[in-house]
């Protein structure tokens, strides 16, 4: 995949799939799933498994998340980071633990 190529993919259970490499080019379109997936669903998990590469925008962007549903009483998890993730989150300084957000709807 080049820097334009990845997916997002909302699953009925809630499950939001997010593939590819996570850059500027694909920050809209994540921001704006993250966005109607917090208000839409009761409570969310992140599947980022088959994320290629994470930049700080997209860091960013699920830490936003993370808030917003923290602020809403829901429950938002963020489930198997790849190294690519992991890395990503040592190099700013960030914990993938700042991801995750339990809640009570």
């Amino acid at each position: 995949m080049n820097s334009s190529e990845h997916t997002v993919e909302i699953t009925p259970a809630g499950q939001l799939r997010i593939a590819g490499v996570l850059d500027a080019y694909a920050a809209a379109q994540l921001r704006d799933e993250l966005d109607r997936a917090v208000k839409e669903q009761a409570q969310l998990t992140v599947d980022l498994s088959a994320v290629e590469s994470c930049d700080f925008t997209a860091l960013q962007l699920f830490c936003s998340a993370r808030r917003s549903a923290e602020r809403a009483g829901k429950r938002f998890v963020v489930t198997a980071l790849p190294e690519a993730v992991v890395q990503s989150c040592a190099a700013m300084g960030l914990s993938p633990q700042a991801f995750s957000a339990e809640g009570s709807e």
